[in-house]
């Protein structure tokens, strides 16, 4: 099973080697030009007719920028959107996370289990995931003519390293899911898999309790008030916001008290 590390993209990233802002990270007028011509080609060539019109096309590609990830390699199996949230293949998940510079290595690899360690190179944390054809069994996923039944390697493999990144590098793959998994949320035949929304609200509580850290106790409301302006007026989750603080606490703190000391002046 080849899993080789995906190759490093040759678009700019929009902050830092590898951390990539969700806020006030738009796209300049000329980049944009650049975007909306590929999406229109993309289009007209019907090679993309599975990944959907040309705004589709367009909205792949703003996405795979924020990760800095190149067009091309999202619009060819890279990245999906479905009902509005990010699904990623395995090896671009795996790329990023070690493109980041973190460690993840694969301690069991068989059709019924996988285990998978990763550590941070910056912190140390560490944490290992294990995912069993039970687990999956057990979470409806597994279908007649399913890829479970044809592959169940991959599948635990692809699961396994998602629920890894979401606990141990939610800075590095952001809003994302791996391959599959919201398409068995959305799909009509899989009405026993558990929401995703679910696990989103608890990472989210999670990430703004670690933002919370980074900043006084007397600023925790404010902060928490600056978070909900952004989400309000940049039509973005709030998950997205503090992930993309967490990435870049410096520049979250500069733009918290720029708000902050604004808020004020508007005050009096």
């Amino acid at each position: 099973m080849d899993r080789q590390l995906v190759e490093q993209p040759r678009v700019p990233m929009v902050q830092g080697q590898n951390q990539v802002s969700l806020v006030g990270s738009m796209p300049s007028p000329q980049e944009l030009m650049v975007y909306e011509t590929w999406a229109k080609n993309a289009a007209d060539s019907q090679m993309y007719r599975n990944v959907g019109k040309e705004s589709g096309i367009m909205m792949i590609m703003l996405a795979a920028r924020e990760y800095g990830i190149g067009p091309a390699q999202a619009l060819n199996g890279g990245l999906h959107i479905i009902e509005g949230k990010v699904e990623l293949s395995a090896r671009v998940m795996l790329g990023l996370i070690r493109r980041a510079k973190h460690v993840i290595s694969i301690l069991e690899d068989t059709d019924e289990k996988c285990v998978v360690y990763g550590k941070r190179t910056d912190t140390g944390e560490e944490h290992t995931v294990t995912y069993t054809i039970d687990m999956a069994q057990k979470g409806g996923l597994i279908k007649e003519k399913g890829a479970w039944k044809k592959t169940p390697e991959d599948m635990l493999f692809n699961r396994a390293v998602s629920r890894l990144a979401r606990r141990l590098f939610t800075d590095v793959i952001g809003i994302g899911y791996v391959e599959g998994e919201i398409s068995c949320l959305t799909s009509s035949n899989e009405p026993s898999w558990p929401s995703n929304d679910v696990d989103v609200l608890e990472d989210e509580n999670e990430l703004l309790q670690e933002l919370l850290k980074n900043f006084e106790e007397a600023d925790h409301f404010l902060l928490a008030e600056f978070i909900t302006s952004i989400h309000q007026n940049f039509n973005t989750s709030k998950f997205n916001v503090i992930s993309a603080f967490l990435r870049d606490i410096k520049g979250a703190s500069q733009k918290f008290h720029h708000w902050k000391n604004q808020r004020k002046l508007d005050e009096k």
